[in-house]
């Protein structure tokens, strides 16, 4: 009995090889152009998610709820990553410090209405104001949601 192994031609190697089709710099505008046709999408998808954290901030007591903020974070952290393909990169930026900020709470088993208040509105204001060209505000905004998120990163030396 003899085996015969057939191996099948890769037509993908062939036609990299073969020369033709879009020149680079065209197919980079093409996916430039195709990103921005997301961009309408994506603010229509932060904003939905907007609404749905801020009402389940909005549930939250006076204590800490484990439920109501792994519920948070779920909501808020999902989105991480999208807003930067679609050039929103403040946005991505604002979301990863309310996450973190939701992290370090979870770790301390605390809840702070407010620092997560001013993450929200934050977030409110980056998206409607994101066409803007306000670099320094915007770069302001971010430091001072790092500086809120940063203050729970450790543990409160008599907690």
């Amino acid at each position: 009995m003899s085996v015969k192994i057939h191996t099948p031609p890769v037509r993908l190697a062939k036609l990299l090889r073969t020369p033709g089709g879009l020149p680079v710099a065209d197919a980079v505008q093409r996916a430039g152009a195709g990103l921005l046709s997301l961009r309408q999408d994506c603010l229509a998808e932060l904003k939905a998610m907007l609404e749905v954290a801020e009402a389940v901030a909005a549930r939250a007591g006076e204590g800490y709820d484990a439920e109501l903020l792994g519920e948070l974070y779920g909501v808020v952290s999902k989105p991480i990553g999208v807003p930067s393909v679609c050039g929103l990169t403040s946005m991505d930026t604002a979301l990863i410090s309310l996450s973190d900020l939701l992290d370090y709470l979870k770790g301390q088993q605390r809840w702070d209405a407010n620092a997560v208040a001013v993450h929200l509105r934050a977030l409110r204001l980056l998206l409607h104001t994101e066409g803007a060209a306000d670099a320094a505000g915007t770069q302001a905004i971010l430091a001072g949601l790092r500086k809120v998120s940063q203050r729970y990163a450790k543990p409160e030396a008599g907690a």
